[in-house]
Order: C-alpha cells, then sequence, then structure tokens
C-alpha cells in the first residue's frame, strides 16, 4: 500500500473581469478571466496527456416542465456557443512541497453576440429559466473530461440617448384607485426607473371621508417574464409601509413620501426592462381594510429597470504584468474544434430562487 502510486488531483479556479453577484457583462461586450488549475502533475505530463485548455461560452434556457430529472437534452436548449481565445500564462512556481502541488493559468477571452436576451434565473427549479456559463475543460486521450462550469451574468443592451433619459427623470408616474370610499393614489419620481444600490421614491395619499379603519399597506414589487410560451413571475421585494398603528389608520387624509431600497445584491436578479423575452417590472400597493369581505385593493404602477448600475470594468494584475496578452488574444487563429459539448456535459439545474436571495 505503501509503495502505490498517488492518486491525480484537479482543482479548478476561474476570475471573471466582471463577477457576480454585483456585476454584469452587457450583450456585444467580451467576457475575459483567468483560469487556475491546481495539480499533482507537472507541467509536461499535463500537456501530454490533457494536450491545451479548451474555455467555452454557453447560453441555455432551461425549460424541464415538471420533471427536474429528465434527460438533459429533453430541457434545455443552447442558444448561444462560443469558443473563446486562450492562452497559458507563466507558472507562478509556487509549488507546495507537503502536497508537491503546482499551479498552472490561462488567460481566455471571448466575445458576446451584440443581442442576447439577459440572465433570468427561476422562481423555482421547474420554471423556465436563462443562464450563461463558462465551460472550462481538458480532455484526456481516453476523452475522459476534465471540465467544470462557472456562472456569470448577461443583461441585455438598452443604451437611451441622453436627451431621452434626461426628460424621464423629470417626469411622474402615477395613477389612483378607489375601494369602499377609500381614495389610493400612488406617484413615482423619474418615470418610474430603478437602479439596484439606489431607493425608489414613493408618495401615496390617502382619501378617506368616511374614516374606513385600514390596517395596512404593502408595496411588492415584481418582475414578469416570457420565456417560452407563458409569462411567469417572482417577487424581487415586498414589506409593509411604516407608519400605521397597530389598531389602524382611520383619518380623512393622509400624504406620505417613502424611499424604498433596492439591495445591491438584488442585482442578478434585476435584469432590465426589455422587449426580448418580454421583462417588465410592476410595484404593487395593496391596502388592507378592516372589513368582512373585499377587505383589500391594490394601487399598481410599472418600473423600469435599467443597466445604471454596471460597475467600472476590473483589469486583474495578471493581465496587468503580461501587456501582449489581450492583443495575442485577439490575433490569436482559431484552433481545432474542442469535443462536442453534449458528448461529455450534462446541463445542471440553476440554484432555486430563495437561495439565490437568502
Amino acid at each position: 500500500m505503501g509503495n502505490s502510486a498517488p492518486s491525480f488531483l484537479f482543482s479548478y479556479k476561474l476570475n471573471f473581469t466582471r463577477e457576480t453577484p454585483n456585476d454584469f457583462y452587457l450583450s456585444g461586450e467580451r467576457v475575459q478571466g483567468i483560469v487556475q488549475i491546481t495539480t499533482n502533475y507537472n507541467d509536461n505530463d499535463l500537456t501530454h496527456k490533457y494536450g491545451p485548455l479548451y474555455v467555452e461560452l454557453i447560453g441555455e434556457l432551461h425549460d424541464f416542465k415538471t420533471n427536474t430529472h429528465q434527460h438533459y437534452t429533453k430541457g434545455v436548449h443552447v442558444f448561444f456557443r462560443r469558443r473563446a481565445q486562450v492562452i497559458k500564462l507563466p507558472n507562478d512556481n509556487q509549488k507546495l512541497e507537503i502536497n508537491r502541488l503546482q499551479s498552472y493559468r490561462w488567460a481566455f477571452d471571448g466575445s458576446l453576440d451584440s443581442f442576447l436576451p439577459s440572465s433570468l434565473p427561476p422562481d423555482d427549479e421547474c420554471d423556465p429559466c436563462i443562464c450563461y456559463y463558462a465551460l472550462v475543460h481538458l480532455r484526456h486521450a481516453d476523452y475522459t473530461d476534465f471540465a467544470r462550469k462557472f456562472s456569470f451574468l448577461v443583461f441585455t443592451r438598452t443604451p437611451k440617448p441622453v436627451v431621452t433619459r434626461q426628460l424621464l427623470q423629470n417626469n411622474i408616474i402615477d395613477t389612483s384607485v378607489q375601494h369602499k370610499g377609500v381614495k389610493l393614489y400612488g406617484a413615482l419620481s423619474n418615470n418610474g426607473l430603478v437602479v439596484p444600490g439606489q431607493t425608489l421614491s414613493l408618495q401615496i395619499e390617502i382619501n378617506n371621508p368616511m374614516k374606513v379603519t385600514i390596517k395596512l399597506i404593502r408595496a411588492t414589487l415584481k418582475q414578469y417574464r416570457i420565456i417560452t410560451d407563458q409569462e411567469t413571475d417572482f417577487i424581487i421585494f415586498s414589506f409593509i409601509l411604516p407608519g400605521f398603528k397597530s389598531k389602524g389608520f382611520n383619518s380623512e387624509y393622509r400624504q406620505s413620501t417613502y424611499e424604498l431600497p433596492i439591495p445591491m445584491e438584488k442585482c442578478r436578479l434585476m435584469a432590465p426592462t426589455s422587449s426580448y423575452k418580454s421583462v417588465r417590472y410592476e410595484l404593487h400597493i395593496q391596502c388592507h381594510l378592516y372589513c368582512s369581505f373585499n377587505n383589500h385593493f391594490t394601487l399598481t404602477l410599472p418600473i423600469m429597470c435599467t443597466t445604471d448600475h454596471q460597475q467600472p470594468l476590473k483589469i486583474m494584475d495578471e493581465l496587468k504584468s503580461v501587456p501582449e496578452i489581450l492583443r495575442r488574444l485577439s490575433n490569436k487563429k482559431e484552433e481545432k474544434s474542442p469535443p462536442s459539448y453534449e458528448d461529455f456535459m450534462a446541463s445542471e439545474i440553476l440554484p432555486k430562487y430563495e437561495d439565490i436571495i437568502h
């Protein structure tokens, strides 16, 4: 037993220039990063046994209906697939003498199509969804594959002229609804534009001449999308507006302004408003009354989500130290195509919505 040969070890790590959960690529941009593999193979053995490393950018539409364990070809449509250019970086020579491990690094660069649908995570594992990832793999001579999938976000590019944006910011979206003698008015500034990491200003007015007791008012932001053949939705946030006493409110008039926070951690859920896959948002203001029946009514305001919160592009130290990498990647000729995706890779089901937001 003591003379047996040590087993091989692979550990994958990938860093994108735009990392989830708070950053994203726009359709048409370039996806770049660094792949690092830690293994007990030396450089010559790794090259001889596995050959080059491949990186592919994949876009998938998942539609598993009610059977999440069906074969992946029955529930996944690969609508985007592009081979990235890859260049091996100099070894960092950080061998761990105790475990006899060595790290190897590669830079990769690939482009996204100009018109791609936004990443849209599911509410539950049976919901249709859209996801993107980088597939990193090596292939042994006996066709044994060592592959990993690393997810990233893509949002549809939705440019707006500066003049139009300024006009929108000076506009107000408002509406009103009346129920059982209670009139509820709601208004949003900036034309209802929302940006993760900022606040949404909501003004409400209550006209209550009959002094009906109002129990509470709840604000709920919902996203709606059509990925396949029907519209699905999920809740971005939902909470009770503060300022109502435990016994309710029964005055004739009330006016309040609320700053509704849009947490930055919601970024990955908030694809921009787009006619592509029909992504839209609504803010529901639900008023609950103290009465025996028909005890609530809802005021609905349209919301527009943008991509103004995209962060400055991160340039990695590894790429800064090798200034010719990006130029070489862009000029490198296409090599022999990698093995077919369907030959070896079963698609993974995305995390449940509650796993993402908690």
